[in-house]
């Protein structure tokens, strides 16, 4: 009795907590102070004595509950002095709305503004000054994203979640006081009760379930929710089938007909997989579904990729071309990268055998990019979502202007970066860049090129053959730096060269190294006891398998140009977790032209042939390449994993880790 007690308290308190939004000293400040649903909501955001103190370009990313369903939206905010203001427009059946702020709509803000983790959290009334259905629910479940609600980018990784006990009591209110609608929340039930009594849940799912049963007019999702309910929730195949029957006599042309057509395919030999696909999309149009979507959509994700992927590999490009419309940008995306970008960057095959289907690819891009296909994916506002499907336009514009350029086709080339604004253009991909700059030359427009390779060096994403082409001009200008490096440095924005290095300083490390001997591609033996005080060494552990290791040998070779006169810095390449094959490691050098990159082996542990106890011994509980490990004084002082795509970055990356670490001594020093 007093356990009932003090929930009853406890929803008494919350309830005008939750009718008055939010505390006096909140940042934020609504108008009306109580939202209204379907009408216009007034914000004011303060960011003063909070975390985006003194930060521009402010959003507002909105969480609302609208009648058992969570969605996500935005707020453009202006600012008024020190104040950021917008307007928002409530939905008309919005139980709940949280905010959240942060600087542009990036989906990974280095800073947000959740009021702590205390939220900014409402309970909205309708025109007619009453609650609306969902608004109990709502309140518990946002405040527990462990029941994947949808919700769970709202906190920080710090968050402390409601209690179980809590969860369950803001349920029972809402079915007390909204049984009506129970049917619309019967999942959300039942993830709470399995929160609250693990396995001796079952009882109370199998109650749930017969008042789900009983209700009249069941659509498919429902039927399909009972369905699992009984396969996974309550162990009973047999009921699960028999209801699935159910399903398909009622919907032939449903979401489960759908799933069991689709699976079917995959399994038919390819004579018969093109003409079982046509009669797929005939049966099972996609624009019907995006009429009435269901939690099986995903289908269509498999289904397309699939057949596109198949289409391109089988040259038929015609039939390819007639899919694509039916296509989202996700979709396009994938199938994108692992065909045409896959060619581009990882095989011989002429380009001019796919650069005209990579064009369809793009113009259907352009067309979809905000089609809000990546809201299905992530968790995201309809503004974040469309930004990460520019950010992939972009970058996939930049890999068709590397095919059209590879085929000649300069003003193609040149066309399509400049469909990129001038701020975003550069940072996508490097060999794009270099493409446009070899196609703005090519057409005489040799000024403009000039200033292309300007901002590809600001941006940090610069291939060799850049880095290259920057020194050439170096040597004419009249008013210069008095090193090449200085004048590439300040073409760089010194507040991001900053940010950079913070983020590096951060990163530094000082673990002791085991002394290590490994025998030289060269001859000889290289063996780290020889290594002098304050000596830099840079070891670069990478295979002959694999292709980001490869790919990542241009930039360290920068790396390597840039220090070739310093003999306090040193580099090897370490071949690990692979037999070094002398022909196969000449060959490459030779063919990419590879200058004062000593390769070493890395050693065989004792009696096994794995050729990795270097890269164990500074590398543990991981098997992962390329990997970069900088040493100093028996210390490892950094580490680092993988290859981001740029030359020029890494290049960066190296040598300012480099310079920090011979700041320590200067300072020392002194």
């Amino acid at each position: 009795m007093k356990k009932k007690f003090v929930y009853v308290l406890f929803a008494c308190l919350a309830m005008v907590n939750m009718a008055l939004g939010q505390q006096n000293e909140s940042r934020l400040t609504l108008n009306p102070e109580v939202p209204v649903a379907g009408q216009s909501l007034e914000l004011t955001y303060n960011p003063k004595g909070g975390p985006l103190e003194g930060r521009s370009d402010l959003v507002g990313i909105v969480y609302m509950y609208n009648f058992y369903h969570w969605e996500m939206g935005d707020v453009q905010l202006k600012q008024e002095g020190d104040l950021w203001k917008g307007t928002f427009e409530m939905p008309e059946n919005c139980a709940f709305i949280a905010f959240k702020f942060q600087s542009t709509f990036t989906l990974q803000p280095d800073s947000t503004d959740n009021n702590n983790d205390n939220g900014f959290m409402f309970i909205p009334k309708n025109s007619a000054g009453d609650y609306l259905p969902g608004r109990y629910l709502a309140w518990g479940v946002f405040r527990m994203p462990s029941l994947g609600s949808e919700t769970g980018n709202y906190f920080s990784g710090n968050y402390k979640e409601i209690s179980n006990e809590a969860a369950m009591m803001w349920t029972d209110q809402e079915t007390k006081h909204y049984p009506q609608y129970g049917r619309h929340f019967f999942g959300t039930m039942k993830s709470v009760l399995k929160k609250m009594y693990g396995d001796n849940s079952r009882p109370g799912i199998a109650h749930l379930l017969k008042v789900m049963e009983s209700q009249p007019d069941l659509t498919e999702n429902e039927y399909e929710e009972i369905s699992s309910t009984y396969r996974i929730d309550l162990k009973n195949k047999v009921k699960a089938d028999s209801i699935n029957q159910v399903i398909l006599k009622l919907f032939p042309h449903g979401g489960l007909a759908r799933f069991n057509r689709s699976f079917e395919l995959n399994a038919l030999p390819e004579e018969e997989y093109f003409a079982a696909a046509d009669q797929f999309r005939k049966d099972f149009p996609i624009e019907a579904w995006r009429k009435n979507p269901n939690p099986r959509g995903f289908v269509y994700n498999n289904f397309y990729r699939e057949l596109a992927t198949r289409y391109y590999k089988s040259g038929n490009y015609k039939k390819l071309e007639e899919i694509l419309p039916e296509m989202d940008m996700v979709m396009i995306n994938d199938v994108f990268r692992k065909s045409v970008e896959f060619a581009i960057r990882k095989t011989p095959t002429p380009p001019e055998t796919y650069v005209e289907i990579s064009k369809k690819f793009i113009d259907q891009m352009i067309a979809k990019v905000g089609d809000g296909s990546y809201r299905q994916t992530i968790a995201a506002s309809p503004r974040q979502a469309e930004e990460l499907a520019r950010l992939w336009l972009n970058y996939y514009i930049c890999v068709h202007a590397q095919v059209a350029e590879k085929c000649g086709r300069y003003q193609e080339a040149v066309d399509m970066m400049n469909l990129i604004d001038e701020d975003q253009r550069y940072i996508s991909y490097p060999a794009g860049n270099e493409a446009y700059i070899v196609s703005l030359e090519k057409l005489g427009n040799h000024t403009e090129a000039f200033e292309a390779m300007k901002g590809a060096a600001s941006a940090g994403q610069m291939t060799p053959v850049i880095y290259d082409k920057l020194r050439e001009h170096y040597t004419t200008l009249k008013e210069k730096p008095a090193t090449f490096e200085a004048w590439i440095a300040s073409l760089k924005p010194k507040h991001e060269v900053e940010k950079i290095k913070n983020k590096l300083r951060a990163e530094i490390i000082d673990i002791p190294f085991e002394p290590f001997v490994m025998e030289s591609h060269q001859g000889g033996k290289v063996k780290s006891a020889s290594f002098k005080k304050d000596e830099i060494v840079v070891i670069d552990f990478w295979a002959l398998w694999c292709a980001p290791c490869i790919a990542a040998l241009d930039g360290m070779q920068m790396a390597v140009d840039l220090y070739a006169n310093d003999p306090t810095v040193k580099f090897y390449f370490v071949i690990t977790q692979d037999e070094p094959n002398r022909e196969k490691i000449d060959a490459l050098w030779k063919k990419n032209d590879f200058r004062n990159m000593e390769v070493l082996y890395d050693a065989n542990p004792k009696g096994k042939n794995s050729r990795n106890v270097v890269y164990k011994s500074m590398f543990p509980g991981t098997s992962g390449i390329p990997q970069k490990a900088i040493l100093k004084n028996g210390h490892i002082r950094y580490r680092a994993e993988g290859y981001g795509g740029s030359p020029s970055g890494l290049m960066d990356e190296i040598s300012y880790v480099i310079e920090i670490l011979k700041e320590e001594g200067n300072h020392a020093e002194k």
